[in-house]
């Protein structure tokens, strides 16, 4: 085949057979790579009754067919699974390098199924795939994994996406980690991959990828970095990276998360420490990943203060939150902070959001050193978070095992009004502030995967540019067109997800870079089959209904598309102030219609689900009276 590798590796980790198989066609015609066959995958084998820990789930690793080729940014992986804390459809993406070489030893997806009775890891060399011995790599962190598997491989070059003690010890917003500091983050995969007691993959490839048309495909390649060069992301992100949105957010829209929402930005007093200048003299080199022109990672070390020495890569915008949260405003400790949630496993995000919501409580009296082991939870304090972050990591104690199962776990189980102060989307933190805009609100609202940016934000004009219309994203204030922006980008980063791009240097981000034309151009050259920019962002129509078909399935409905009643009634700076709730309904209702689902429920309709060609997933939710057609 051209493009895909027309390969799915199966293992069973129960018995420990492994077994290739074609990845069916049909598959590949109607839902691409990537994202969008593992969300059919997932839909396919885990049913409802089905926990996320329980060795029915499915752990899918995908790569698209752009993945290890020349299109720029073409190394992303999505990892999908049924959520640890949705509990529903969930799924993380990554980058580096391991998604590339996957694609060159041969595989466009790995589906892990059942439990090993032993830890164990999966190395895979070309065509030989054998599963190994891990108990001596169990209690390892991700770091100290690959250093170890490499020896023992006597391979420097293989490519390893592996899990620290968090995901042993069940934690549910652990990481996958590859190439050191790339993790499929969000969702709890990690523990998902702990549950089945699968510590690491392993993998060398050399076989590369086979493309269709040559010189169209080079062609087209060139034209879509040319691209990229030009945008005026160059000059932004591949500068500064992601904590350029620190200063957007906090200086321009006026919203941005800290002291776990009490605050509605960092106050002007303590910016300068956070802002860009702060982080650019942290900065020592850019970095970016395999066959990146952007390079917006950075290797980053601390000159000063307690972390003096302290080096690695990174960090992104959440990660600056995540000091934030804590009223923490201090950029050497979020790259100590990124540093070690990177070598333990843990996704960043998971134990400062945590540790925020419980210091809330703490200042409360809600909560005292009894409950937090001696831990003084106080505002600000570093040495705590970095406690709380060692004792999550080892659940050693019932808080901390509290803090381990999310906010929204955490909060529903500790009760006494604490969940007034969990702030979620289906079990997913929030990341960004809801009265930020109404295009903000409704993607985090409708995201399939919990409170997101990822999946349906708009952040560039290109919408306005796709209809002709006078679109105008940066006023997000503004309730004109909202609705049908946040469906066009839902759909458009399915696409993104699914053939293996960066959503960085995309149509996602801005309307100068590679979109919806460029992605047909390329495809359509390297696979040898016929695509259009309407054809693609039908496909991703198509994969954001499977995902929320599965949601729909795990009994969520309208209801969840919410938020905490805080943004409904207390002010802030931004031009929205609140999320008015009467429209913020009608705005749902307006999304619901033009996405052709129930309005009622937020179901999607046996009949816009025929529409797609995805009359077994209409039939299956009929069949358990979810929907009527």
């Amino acid at each position: 085949m051209f493009g895909w590798s027309g390969r799915t590796l199966n293992v069973d980790l129960t018995s420990g057979k492994c077994l290739t198989q074609p990845t069916p066609d049909d598959l590949i015609t109607h839902f691409l790579g990537g994202a969008g066959i593992n969300a059919k995958i997932l839909y396919d084998e885990v049913g409802p009754e089905i926990d996320p820990f329980d060795p029915g789930n499915r752990l899918i690793f995908g790569a698209g067919p752009l993945v290890g080729t020349l299109a720029p940014s073409s190394s992303r992986m999505t990892v999908t699974a049924k959520g640890p804390f949705t509990f529903a459809f969930c799924d993380s993406n990554s980058g580096g390098h391991f998604p590339a070489e996957l694609k060159f030893a041969g595989y466009d997806h790995l589906i892990f199924r059942g439990k090993s009775p032993n830890p164990t890891y999966l190395w895979i060399d070309d065509d030989e795939v054998q599963l190994k011995d891990a108990r001596h790599l169990w209690g390892k962190d991700v770091w100290q994994t690959e250093d170890i598997i490499r020896e023992e491989l006597g391979d420097p070059d293989v490519k390893i996406a592996s899990i620290g003690p968090p995901g042993e010890n069940l934690v549910r917003y652990a990481v996958i980690i590859n190439d050191h500091a790339r993790a499929a983050g969000w969702g709890g995969m990690g523990s998902v991959m702990g549950s089945k007691n699968l510590k690491a993959v392993a993998v060398r490839g050399t076989k590369g990828v086979q493309v269709a048309g040559q010189e169209r495909f080079e062609k087209a390649c060139l034209k879509a970095r040319e691209m990229i060069i030009k945008s005026p992301k160059m000059k932004t992100i591949g500068i500064w990276g992601k904590p350029w949105l620190n200063w957007l957010r906090n200086e321009v829209q006026k919203s941005n998360p800290t002291k776990n929402y009490l605050l509605p930005r960092v106050p002007a007093e303590e910016f300068n420490k956070v802002g860009l200048d702060a982080f650019m003299d942290l900065v020592v080199k850019w970095k970016g990943c395999f066959n990146c022109p952007l390079d917006c990672g950075h290797v980053l070390l601390s000159k000063t203060g307690p972390y003096a020495g302290t080096m690695g890569e990174g960090f992104e915008y959440n990660q600056a939150i995540d000091g934030q949260m804590m009223a923490i405003y201090d950029l050497n400790f979020v790259l100590k902070w990124t540093v070690e949630t990177n070598r333990l496993g843990i996704d960043c995000d998971g134990p400062a959001y945590a540790t925020a919501w419980a210091m809330e409580l703490y200042e409360k009296g809600m909560i005292t050193n009894k409950e937090t082991d001696g831990i003084d939870l106080t505002w600000g304090n570093q040495e705590a978070a970095f406690q709380m972050l060692d004792k999550i990591c080892k659940r050693d104690s019932p808080f901390a095992h509290l803090l381990g199962e999310g906010i929204d776990l955490a909060s529903r189980k500790f009760g006494k009004g604490s969940e007034k102060s969990a702030y979620h989307v289906k079990g997913g933190r929030l990341e960004i502030d809801p009265r930020t805009g109404w295009a903000t609100a409704l993607s985090h609202a409708t995201s399939t995967r919990g409170a997101d940016h990822l999946k349906g934000m708009p952040l560039s004009n290109a919408f306005g540019t796709w209809k002709n219309i006078p679109y105008e994203f940066t006023d997000d204030s503004k309730l004109d067109y909202k609705a049908e922006a946040v469906v066009f980008f839902e759909s458009l980063n399915s696409v993104i997800d699914s053939i293996g791009l960066c959503k960085n240097d995309t149509w996602s981000q801005s309307a100068e870079c590679p979109g919806l034309h460029e992605f047909a151009e390329m495809m359509t050259a390297l696979t040898g089959r016929s695509y259009t920019a309407n054809s693609l962002l039908e496909i991703g129509e198509r994969i954001y209904n499977v995902e929320r078909a599965y949601n729909s399935r795990c009994g969520l409905t309208r209801a969840h598309d919410t938020f905490q009643e805080k943004f409904f009634t207390e002010p802030i700076e931004t031009k929205m102030r609140v999320v008015d709730k009467e429209k913020f309904e009608n705005l749902k209702t307006e999304y619901y219609t033009i996405r052709g689902w129930d309005p009622a429920t937020g179901h999607p309709t046996g009949k816009k689900l025929r529409e797609l060609g995805l009359g077994t997933i209409a039939d299956d939710l009929e069949k358990r009276g979810i929907i009527k057609d």
